[in-house]
């Protein structure tokens, strides 16, 4: 039996954990586990063994096989913990987009543990301030304008949704801020995320990657809404009553993210997503950790 060492101690090798740690590649579990039993066979006979060894070997067998992404992602985020900021992905865009499902999965990937959602903010902020004091938190995102008297502004629509999110983001700067003092990588999530509004471009204590997600056809997203509906309490009628306002959203958040240098992803296939921010982030990220293990 092998024994792995790490951080001054010592635990079983496990080829179950090892195979775990491999899904930040994306391959199949069938291919991952074809290299841990690669590994397992050239640990027979090893009675200890670094942790950072086998990581080396990890990357030797992806880079024979000349999966070099594969191995960039590995490599990395292996390491992000020894950052010396935290990392923060922003993720974008209107109701029924995907930013739920791709943030679950990004934060497997990443082995990234918090997740904060703008709607559990608005949720918490609603019992905090009342209907009478701010009634556009009280409103859906794609409904916000009907606080708003259309008499005074040019597209009430938009104006509410401002209003809203200007409220939203007083609430989850604070979070923000707690996440960078105790240096916790995190995924910020929800139709809030409003390139501009959380003043991410401008910080220097952590490192930033913000995005918009957006689904170019109407007929797509309406679909969504139906799959949502049927995994889910949610009613996928309300949302396709008001999918023009909601479209118009998607349409104002990527006019806003184009604008304060976000990167627009047109989110068709969550794995072909995964793979584009994975790539992004490993790459950007990859030049402030060794190249070895």
């Amino acid at each position: 039996m092998t024994d792995v060492r790490k951080d001054g101690n010592r635990h079983p090798f496990s080829k179950g954990l090892l195979a775990t740690s491999l899904a930040i590649t994306g391959l199949s579990l069938e291919e991952r586990y074809e290299i841990v039993r690669e590994i397992d066979r050239e640990l027979e006979g090893v009675e200890t063994v670094h942790s950072r060894e086998i990581q080396k070997r990890v990357q030797r067998k992806l880079q024979q096989r000349g999966l070099e992404r594969e191995e960039k992602f590995y490599r990395v985020t292996r390491q992000l913990s020894r950052l010396e900021k935290p990392l923060f992905i922003l993720l974008g865009g209107p109701a029924g987009i995907g930013k739920s499902t791709l943030s679950v999965e990004l934060a497997h990937r990443l082995d990234i543990n918090r997740i904060i959602e703008t709607d559990t903010v608005r949720e918490i902020m609603r019992n905090m301030v009342s209907a009478e004091l701010v009634p556009s938190l009280y409103q859906s995102s794609f409904n916000a304008d009907e606080t708003v008297k259309a008499d005074l502004v040019d597209d009430p629509l938009i104006y509410g949704f401002n209003q809203q999110v200007d409220v939203v983001s007083a609430g989850v700067k604070p979070v923000i801020d707690r996440g960078v003092e105790e240096g916790v990588n995190s995924i910020v999530d929800g139709v809030h995320v409003v390139p501009g509004y959380l003043g991410m471009s401008d910080r220097d204590d952590c490192h930033v990657f913000q995005y918009v997600l957006e689904v170019p056809e109407k007929a797509e997203h309406a679909r969504r809404f139906q799959s949502r509906a049927n995994a889910s309490n949610r009613d996928a009628g309300r949302y396709l009553e008001n999918l023009e306002d909601i479209r118009a959203l998607q349409a104002y958040i990527v006019e806003e993210g184009e604008k304060n240098g976000a990167t627009i992803i047109a989110n068709e296939s969550v794995d072909q997503t995964i793979e584009e921010i994975m790539d992004d982030v490993t790459t950007e990220l990859g030049r402030l950790v060794p190249s070895h293990a």
